[in-house]
Order: structure tokens, then C-alpha cells, then sequence
């Protein structure tokens, strides 16, 4: 019965005395938390000062598997490490900042404009994202990405404003230009029958290595 009880008190004190008491983490007070519906933790804002930031995995013993919606944005980050027990990224999350490089290779949901704005040239993706949002990375500086085949949806604009060279996508996707992608990549995607392999871009023509 003790056990019981002591579950029952640390449900309802205040989230950051809660993970203040229970874990050494370093700058935790940069971190707005909220123990999330589905027995983790979600990062609800970053109130830290430091341009390069390295997410926690655990918090008190508790996986961080959401990042909220505006928790980063427009916070002058230059680098960001997220740990792959994130799995979803909500709207904004990291929108207006100067990320080069983000892997988000746990991640399997990327929300509207969450990687929006910023100078990205890499984005490492998971093999078990399944959605994409609106804009999620309009306006960074991609010249390749991998579109693998666990992705059902796209949201419209997801890669507009990035300068797409090289394409690695899986068989018989729904692509559109409307997502972001050139008329021209999708023209001929669809006229390699919606191949698998890598589409790279030569001046203004598309051409299919298979993978």
C-alpha cells in the first residue's frame, strides 16, 4: 500500500518539482515539461539561453517522446541533438532557427512547419515515418532527401523553397508537386511506373539509378 500511495502523490505534484527531485539531467530548468497521455514526456518549451542543445532521452526515468508545438521556435538554435525516443514532432517545433544538420531518425510523425525556415542541408529521416506536415521544411537547403516506402502522407508545400537534386524514394508513392517537389520529378516518376531507386537531377533532367 505504501508504493501505491507514493504513485498516487508523485501524479499530482507540479511536473517541474516532480523532475527536479528525480533526475541529475544538466540545464533541466531550460525545459518546459508535461508528462504526456502515452506514459511519456513531452517537451513543451525551451526557455534556455545555449544555441546548441542536446535534448534529454530520460527524464526521471521517463522516455521524452514529443516535442510541442513551438517548443523551439525561433530560439537563434544552431544546433539541436534530438534523441530517438522522439516520435513525434509537433507544428513549429524547431520552425525559424539556423539548423545545418537534424536527425530525427526515431521520429515517425514531422507536424506543419516544424523544421520551417531554417539552413538545413541534412535531415536524417527515421525508416518508420509515416507523415509529413504542410511546409514541415519549406525554405531550408536541401539538395537530397529519402522518401521511404512506411510514408503515407505528404503534407502540401512539405519541401518547397529547398534546391532538390537527388530523391530516394520507395515504390509506387503518391507524389505530387503540390508537396513541394518539381513538376518535372514528378512527371517522370510517374512515367518510370513509380520505380523505387535514386532520381537525380542533371541540369533540368531527371534520371533514375536503381537502388
Amino acid at each position: 500500500m505504501k508504493k501505491l500511495r507514493h504513485v498516487f502523490l508523485l501524479a499530482f505534484l507540479p511536473v517541474t518539482f516532480l523532475f527536479s527531485q528525480i533526475t541529475d539531467a544538466a540545464n533541466l530548468a531550460d525545459f518546459v515539461l508535461l508528462q504526456n497521455r502515452y506514459g511519456g514526456i513531452t517537451i513543451m518549451e525551451y526557455r534556455g539561453q545555449d544555441t546548441d542543445v542536446i535534448i534529454p532521452e530520460v527524464i526521471g526515468g521517463i522516455p521524452v517522446t514529443i516535442i510541442g508545438t513551438k517548443a523551439f521556435f525561433h530560439k537563434g538554435l544552431s544546433s539541436v541533438s534530438v534523441p530517438g525516443t522522439v516520435v513525434v514532432i509537433e507544428p513549429l517545433a524547431f520552425a525559424e532557427n539556423h539548423l545545418e544538420t537534424i536527425d530525427i531518425s526515431g521520429c515517425v510523425s514531422i507536424g506543419y512547419e516544424a523544421f520551417a525556415d531554417n539552413l538545413l542541408n541534412t535531415v536524417t529521416l527515421s525508416g518508420q515515418l509515416s507523415s509529413i506536415g504542410p511546409r514541415a521544411f519549406i525554405n531550408n537547403k536541401l539538395s537530397s532527401i529519402t522518401i521511404s516506402g512506411r510514408i503515407t502522407n505528404i503534407g502540401k508545400d512539405a519541401f518547397t523553397g529547398n534546391p532538390l537534386a537527388a530523391i530516394t524514394v520507395a515504390a509506387n508513392r503518391n507524389l505530387f508537386a503540390s508537396q513541394g517537389f518539381e513538376p518535372s520529378f514528378v512527371n517522370y516518376y510517374v512515367g518510370t511506373g513509380r520505380a523505387a531507386g535514386v532520381y537525380v537531377k542533371n541540369g533540368r533532367i531527371w534520371s533514375l539509378f536503381d537502388e
